[in-house]
């Protein structure tokens, strides 16, 4: 299932040094490649990715929503302070054994604390690590960005199998200006880009009108007189239009107008996280208007203490038992997968390596047995996300087995 073309039936691939050297039939390889060590598998697909998570929330449990979006986020702020360093990187070394075991070979990881980018850094996968930034008082701008710049230097910008990007966090807790020396800071150094936008009615609410749940529980008085915060009278992402490119991946995207699409459509892609907009929101993103309206939307799973844990084959189970529910038209299955490989890998920025079966791209590869003979392609796909990590049989890594 090469996601990018056809499905291709009695084919065989051929793998040097940790890329895909050719496809073709099993007959015509082994002919030109007669001393090759030979699997044998039903079907294969590339290696899934995560294009949203938090691992270094990895050994947190789901956090109430009870009381709204914004509740719960406090109780995310109190939950990280009984945690250390130590603790989020065992917690997260961990999850990434078990994430090679699901298949997930790639993520789209955000990292709050530097601790994760040496996690990383020792890490089998093929991800991608955003250093978040959290700042709106403009006077302490320069310090965070310079503080950032000091973190991504101590691995020159480049960390082993993982690339680096930044992620201003949310309109509502990075100003207008940290975004833009972020874009600035991204585009000097060849970094990624990724920001969470239009999560919540609450985010709505702040931006668009100063008011809300945000303002009156999440920010002290004194602090909202120091930063002179005017409400936006516009929506998030009209808020962000004219720094929304194809630059930058947006996550989550749940409260957006028929105007707003058009806006988020300059996005590199949109990473929808059903699971966790639900448990906070209630709500799901637009996903087909915005396919149709030719977005790459990519799938993620956010992390535990929103949505329960970081398998990416229950979000796509999750998308696929809900797929008459979204607004516009049902999903199908074909699109549930390609928001797991090559969507996702357009989200990570990694999309000319990641996230299908094609020459040249990095051996990452799920091989699966399922049980009948499916002929039917929807049919095919619907029981391969039913039975996710049920069917796998091996799972490869730049090539190897794991």
């Amino acid at each position: 299932m090469p996601i990018t073309s056809p499905l291709r039936r009695n084919s065989a691939i051929a793998i040097r040094a940790g890329k895909i050297l050719e496809i073709s039939t099993r007959k015509s390889l082994k002919k030109k490649y007669p001393k090759a060590q030979e699997f044998h598998y039903q079907l294969l697909i590339p290696g899934l990715i995560n294009a949203h998570t938090h691992l270094e929330l990895s050994g947190f449990k789901r956090l109430s929503a009870d009381g709204g979006f914004t509740d719960w986020l406090i109780r995310l702020i109190r939950e990280k302070r009984k945690w250390d360093s130590a603790s989020y990187a065992r917690a997260a070394q961990k999850q990434i054994k078990n994430q090679l075991k699901l298949g997930i070979t790639s993520l789209g990881d955000v990292v709050s604390d530097p601790v994760m980018l040496e996690v990383h850094h020792q890490s089998p996968l093929f991800s991608t690590a955003f250093y978040e930034l959290i700042e709106i008082r403009e006077q302490n701008l320069n310090p965070k960005i310079d503080i950032a710049k000091a973190h991504l230097a101590e691995f020159n910008f480049a960390i082993g199998r993982t690339k680096l990007g930044l992620s201003p966090h949310t309109p509502y807790t990075a100003s207008r200006l940290l975004y833009q020396q972020a874009k600035e800071m991204s585009a000097a150094r060849g970094l990624c880009l990724c920001t969470h936008l239009a999560e919540s009615e609450d985010e709505v609410e702040f931006i668009r009108s100063g008011t809300g749940p945000i303002l009156e529980r999440l920010y002290s008085k004194e602090l909202l007189m120091k930063i002179k915060f005017q409400p936006a009278f516009c929506s998030p992402a009209q808020y962000l239009a004219d720094l929304i490119d194809e630059d930058m991946t947006l996550i989550h995207c749940v409260e957006v107008s028929e105007s707003d699409l058009e806006i988020i459509s300059k996005a590199r892609a949109v990473v929808h996280c059903p699971r966790s907009n639900l448990h906070l929101t209630g709500k799901l993103a637009p996903v087909p208007k915005m396919l149709d309206a030719g977005i790459p939307v990519a799938l993620g799973t956010d992390s535990p203490a929103s949505a329960g844990d970081t398998n990416l084959w229950n979000e796509m189970k999750k998308v696929l038992e809900l797929r008459k529910d979204y607004p516009g038209r049902e999903l199908k299955p074909f699109e549930i997968l390609q928001m797991a490989t090559i969507n996702a890998a357009r989200a990570v920025f990694r999309e000319k390596e990641l996230g299908s079966v094609e020459p040249g791209k990095i051996a990452n590869l799920i091989a699966l047995n399922l049980p009948g003979h499916q002929t039917n392609l929807d049919q095919l796909l619907s029981q391969l996300i039913i039975l996710g990590q049920k069917a796998i049989s091996s799972v490869f890594l730049n090539g190897d087995i794991v």
